[in-house]
């Protein structure tokens, strides 16, 4: 207990609230550009789906607390809601983007519409009758469904009731012909203005909408003796069956109690609104081509100077090892990496983990092109990443229908490491080149958040990841690593063991110093880790992007501990730990942050960055990171953030200055570059 008499833990429910809270700040901010303010609306849509999928089925056995997050996340909701239309619609239509209501309709949008309706979505719409003697349908999570209430006529008494599911390979955005702007309506305003061409013979009385919410929870019998990808495969069809936690509503109220009463919900999982369900999908308005006067000026990744200047990447990192920032730096360095890999004769074997690939990748493609070209390709494919089951589903079956050997994780754990390997034939000999990230190998996301690659092909660290790989692919045990630590086996210990180091070696004359940058701090242990720290007089200071159940700032027992979170354009997901060690600085980079499922239940790994140029950096990143004093929220020690306010003249936002860095990083290369650059060119097939 901490001495204020609360518990010395917040509640990770609530702290995932808050940070939710925090999204939806961003995204009220006037500083911000509005449609940049629509995209973060959209952000915190879809983590509240998510929330409810996930954290919502778990309330039940957190009784103190589950009412506390029901009222917060409709709280949240409501003033979310609440904003998009009182706020951005009007700010939407001054800029010129408005949604057309149907009775302001012209006489050519009139027209467009009903073609619309006749030829595209009439076809794929299959009413169904709720009636009193059938079992409601199983309905899609996160569908959208039209509800009309409907009367034979001359019996208007005798209400009948009726569901139609709107496709959700439709547009939810339905582009209008007009002169200028953008005007749209909605695909659920063409659905009602023609619902009568649905039902012939009935009057439709009212309609309504609604949004069902499952669970996401898989139940999956990893000790079957069975193809697990088949396994996986009728595990994510199953899910589809799972309960219905919350009931998105927008209709008449004695619609909406019917519906409740078929589907046999609380009333506390009913959720209302007057219109406009799903800002998730309304948000891609956002993304509206023109309109550039309101959004924020697109940042292009910059170029990796280090790689730009290398004609030949195995030299370069035989020569020196480098870090990239992303989305800073451009990812396109991996997909080179493998590239190269896979069309360098004198390379032998390629061994990846992916866990969340994205829909277009070049690094699917160049494992697939060195497996055609007989490379030895071994990928493991997590089939557990949640809600990227069936993706990578699809990639398993590409990469295997190209020669690779593909793994399905390891039984009962996910895989959640970052790491490549490249092995290749070289004139003295054998060597191997790494590349480790705190992110994931996925372009579209490199471009979203920020994240930390390393390349190397120095020996300690290239024998401990093909140590890592054997562990994970094999029956091998784990290693006595040189360099990586591995969950979960020995990293719970190994952080523990750096933070009791730092407290040991800490004095008044020389205080110890921890810093570190992840996306949550859960784990109790590592937290009364920390409590211990901050009593032997360390100073923590935590960037912790989102759930954070450490209270700071505890007399008597967090006193030195400082705990932000960043907020900003791009998603802050790198985790990086730092200890002064008296002296002997020391910096990690880690896949995993500080919560049980990642130190117990997956495969992570984290690694130290030694060289001394590459150390220097990521130290100073952590304190620029600790400096921003514009988009920066500090926890307080009750669980709530207060948002930092700095001196005007002095205003620090570390995304911003990460951004002028990369471009004078690029602007004094190009400078110093020779006139002609001498092209690359890929080595010829053997």
């Amino acid at each position: 207990m901490s001495p204020d008499g609360e518990g010395a833990f917040l509640d990770r429910e609530l702290s995932l609230l808050e940070f939710q809270a925090r999204v939806l700040s961003e995204g009220m901010d006037p500083s911000n550009p509005l449609l940049e303010r629509l995209k973060f609306i959209g952000i915190v849509s879809s983590n509240m789906d998510e929330f409810f999928m996930n954290r919502v089925p778990r309330l039940e056995r957190k009784n103190p607390v589950a009412e506390a997050a029901r009222q917060k996340s409709r709280d949240l909701l409501q003033r979310q809601w609440r904003y998009f239309v009182e706020t951005l619609i009007p700010e939407l239509e001054a800029g010129g983007i408005a949604r057309v209501a149907a009775s302001a309709l012209d006489e050519r949008q009139t027209s467009y519409l009903g073609r619309f309706f006749a030829s595209e979505l009439f076809p794929v719409l299959t009413p169904i009758a709720l009636a009193p003697d059938r079992e409601v349908p199983v309905l899609a999570n996160l569908g959208l469904f039209l509800i009309a209430a409907l009367a034979e006529p001359g019996r208007r008494n005798a209400v009948k009731y009726a569901l139609v599911e709107i496709p959700q390979n439709l547009p939810r955005l339905v582009a209008l012909p007009a002169q200028n702007g953008y005007r749209f309506v909605l695909i659920e305003d063409v659905l009602r203005m023609n619902a009568g061409a649905l039902f012939p013979g009935y009057e439709v009385l009212a309609t309504g909408l609604m949004r069902p919410t499952r669970a996401a929870g898989m139940s999956i019998d990893e000790e079957r003796d069975e193809d697990f990808m088949k396994v996986m495969s009728e595990a994510v069809k199953a899910r589809r069956q799972n309960p219905v936690v919350r009931l998105e509503v927008s209709a008449p109220a004695e619609m909406t109690a019917f519906v409740r009463e078929r589907l046999g919900l609380a009333e506390a999982e009913i959720f209302e609104y007057p219109d406009w369900l799903d800002l998730k999908s309304v948000s891609q308005l956002a993304f509206q081509a023109g309109f550039e006067e309101l959004k924020r000026p697109a940042w292009e990744p910059r170029p990796v100077m280090e790689f730009e200047r290398a004609d030949d990447l195995w030299k370069l990192l035989r020569d020196s090892d480098v870090i990239v920032h992303h989305p800073y730096e451009s990812f396109d360095v991996v997909g080179r990496f493998l590239r190269e890999a896979a069309e360098d004769p004198d390379v032998l074997a390629i061994k990846q983990t992916l866990y969340r690939a994205g829909r277009q990748s070049s690094v699917i493609n160049a494992l697939e092109l060195a497996a055609e070209r007989g490379k030895r390709v071994t990928v493991l494919v997590e089939l557990k990443a949640r809600f990227d089951e069936e993706n990578n589903i699809e990639w398993a079956r590409r990469l295997e229908a190209a020669g690779a050997s593909v793994i399905y994780g390891v039984a009962g754990l996910k895989t959640h490491a970052k790491a490549c390997l490249v092995v290749r034939r070289e004139p003295e000999g054998i060597r191997r080149y790494v590349h480790l990230s705190t992110g994931n190998y996925n372009e579209r996301t490199a471009r979203l958040y920020s994240d930390i690659g390393f390349f190397t092909s120095k020996e300690d660290y290239a024998a401990d990841v093909s140590a890592f790989f054997n562990m994970i692919t094999g029956y091998s045990q784990p290693a006595n690593w040189a360099k990586i630590e591995a969950a979960p086996y020995g990293l719970r210990r190994r952080l523990l063991r750096l933070i009791a180091r730092e407290a040991m070696t800490s004095t008044k004359a020389r205080p110890g110093l921890i810093m570190a940058k992840m996306n949550s701090l859960v784990d109790p242990e590592l937290i009364e880790a920390l409590y211990a720290a901050s009593k032997a007089g360390v100073q923590v200071r935590l960037n912790v992007r989102g759930v954070c159940c450490l209270r700071p700032g505890v007399k008597d027992l967090s006193e030195n501990i400082e705990v932000v979170s960043i907020v900003d354009m791009f998603l802050e997901h790198a985790r990086i730990f730092y200890f002064a060690n008296h002296g002997e600085e020391e910096v990690y980079l880690s896949s995993a942050d500080w919560m049980p499922r990642n130190l117990d239940r997956r495969v992570e790994i984290m690694f130290p960055v030694e060289d001394p140029a590459c150390r220097r950096e990521l130290g100073e990143l952590l304190k620029l990171y600790l400096r921003d004093n514009e988009k920066a929220w500090q926890l307080q020690g009750d669980g709530s953030y207060r948002k930092l306010a700095g001196d005007a003249k002095k205003r620090l936002r570390a995304q911003e200055q990460l951004c002028s860095r990369a471009a004078e990083k690029q602007r004094l290369f190009a400078k110093s570059a020779p006139a002609q650059l001498k092209p690359r060119t890929a080595p010829k097939p053997a």
